[in-house]
């Protein structure tokens, strides 16, 4: 007797190989434009590291971005926003010159000075490109939707090489509440082939480099302490939150003119430079979180990395919050080991990946990607500090732009 699939399976069949294939291009697309802003980054950076005087002229390059961004791409100012509202409230597809825009403008920032992370134009790339391919490809309203999930995710995924954490992200910052189940499959196979690209071009992620060299048992002592730094780790991120709305509010609020206002952020960003005598709080900070994990250093530092990546942002420059965030975090969890019974170590990674919960209302992330950082043993620790910052943190976050009395 010859037995015949069912048409549900026919079904099954049909949506596994069409996702299979679009979330491999997807996937494909999203690490390579993650390649190339790792590597124009980390080039940025480094001949920023054996030029300092390149900080002068980051105000008449504030200005020259501002100009380009307003007269050719203001919607594309609202960057991963701009995403995240295409897939809610879908009006039109992501602006073609969003791409070069996005690339040049985070390039320019991060070569003169200013403080932003890198995920942020690899999502934004990664996102604008996808979307032109899904129009080329006729790809159904509803699907272009996923396939924006996706981008964002596998983005994530590049430009860290962490594939569980960029399919979790890509789900949980578009979900606002609602998570959108058809996207699972496609998210977690264009995270996982996004990740293994920058690998083919040998780039090493500073990740490796975090290492959490000790895990005290788990007794009423190291849960208060926990529990007092997840408190920290949620209103220090509220803090940061709150700083880049506050500068972005009072830099539009005085300075209407868009290339005026980076340049005016570019002078005081120069300035803050010149004060502190170093450019430790400048471009993306990886060499001192790298630090965080191993040696005891400044108190204070987490402070100036969030009021340097306020008033980058806030002023128009374009880059990402998320490894500034991750500096942030780092820097305080060491700064904690001073009061708290805990190793320093372990603080500044659960520092790093609480900071980012709490900022982007994350908290499954930020688990996921503690764990897919440090290993299961992490596990614990994590999941008290994670959901406790993003409780603390309250109701304003990176992605949900809400009053902090609501």
């Amino acid at each position: 007797m010859k037995i015949l699939p069912s048409s549900e399976y026919d079904q099954i069949l049909k949506y596994s190989v069409y996702w299979l294939a679009i979330s491999i291009v997807i996937g494909v697309v999203a690490g390579l434009a993650s390649t190339l802003i790792f590597v124009a980054f980390d080039i940025s950076n480094k001949v920023r590291s054996l030029h300092h005087w390149l900080i002068y002229f980051l105000p008449f390059v504030g200005f020259g971005i501002g100009y380009l961004i307003k007269k050719y791409g203001s919607p594309i100012e609202r960057g991963t926003h701009l995403l995240i509202d295409e897939i809610h409230q879908p009006k039109s597809f992501i602006p073609k010159r969003m791409s070069p825009i996005i690339f040049i403008t985070s390039i320019l920032t991060q070569l003169f000075g200013g403080s932003a992370g890198r995920e942020a134009p690899a999502v934004q790339l990664s996102g604008a490109l996808i979307d032109h391919l899904s129009h080329i490809l006729k790809i159904s309203e509803d699907n272009r939707k996923i396939c924006l999930i996706a981008s964002i995710g596998a983005g994530f995924a590049g430009v860290f090489g962490l594939p569980l954490a960029g399919a979790i992200y890509g789900l949980e910052i578009t979900a606002l509440g609602n998570l959108r189940y058809s996207a699972i499959f496609p998210c977690f196979v264009s995270a996982l082939v996004a990740s293994t690209i920058p690998e083919l071009f040998d780039i090493v992620h500073p990740h490796i480099f975090y290492v959490i060299s000790e895990f005290p048992p788990i007794h009423f002592g190291t849960l208060m302490n926990l529990i007092v730094a997840g408190l920290i780790f949620g209103l220090i991120a509220r803090f940061f939150i709150a700083a880049i709305h506050f500068a972005s509010d009072v830099f539009y609020k005085y300075i209407r003119y868009l290339p005026l206002r980076t340049m005016v952020g570019g002078i005081v960003i120069m300035l803050l430079t010149l004060f502190t005598a170093h450019q430790q709080y400048n471009g993306l900070g990886t060499d001192k979180i790298i630090s965080s994990f191993y040696v005891p250093i400044e108190f204070y530092d987490f402070f100036n990395k969030t009021i340097f990546t306020a008033i980058t942002l806030g002023s128009g420059f374009k880059g990402g919050e998320i490894t500034p965030l991750f500096y942030v975090g780092a820097t305080l969890g060491n700064a904690l080991g001073a009061v708290l019974n805990l190793p320093i170590s372990l603080l500044a990674g659960v520092g790093l990946v609480s900071l980012f919960s709490g900022a982007s209302k994350a908290p499954l992330t930020s688990i996921i990607l503690a764990v897919e950082l440090f290993g299961m043993n992490v596990a614990t620790y994590a999941i008290i500090t994670c959901l406790l910052a993003a409780l603390f943190s309250g109701n304003c976050g990176l992605y949900r732009r809400k009053k902090l009395m609501d």
